[in-house]
């Protein structure tokens, strides 16, 4: 993917170029796929043995290779309007990125996770899967 634009100089701090949001993304997504793609070889042979007793387990395998080729596709999607979206279109995602509540993930996205309101999250949340 291409590398990230910089910070624009003669625009607001808090303004950065449409492409390089694109190209953020498309990265995440790129990385998505490769973790989607290793869980599915983790998870195959499991799904293998248990379709053995439930052909409905092969459909849930070919799901996840499904889902695996959707964000590969849209990592590589984005990864191309990047290239081609003009330098000078400029957006100021920190609205958007409140949204994000991984801060992890708005730091890589460039966005920083200081643009994220800590009043949206009580202290001690946690969320278990």
């Amino acid at each position: 993917m291409a590398k990230p634009a910089p910070m624009c100089e003669s625009a607001e701090p808090s303004t950065v170029a449409m492409s390089d949001v694109a190209d953020r993304i498309g990265n995440e997504l790129a990385e998505l796929a490769v973790a989607i793609h290793r869980l599915q070889v983790l998870i195959s042979p499991l799904l293998n043995e248990a379709a053995l007793r439930n052909p409905a387990h092969l459909q849930e395998l070919q799901d996840i290779d499904h889902i695996y080729q959707k964000v590969g596709n849209l990592a590589e999607f984005l990864a191309a309007l990047a290239l081609i979206l003009p330098q000078q279109w400029l957006l100021d995602p920190r609205t958007a990125s409140q949204v994000i509540t991984l801060s992890a993930l708005a730091s890589r996205l460039g966005f920083g996770a200081e643009t994220i309101s800590a009043s949206n999250h009580t202290a001690g949340d946690c969320d278990f899967f």
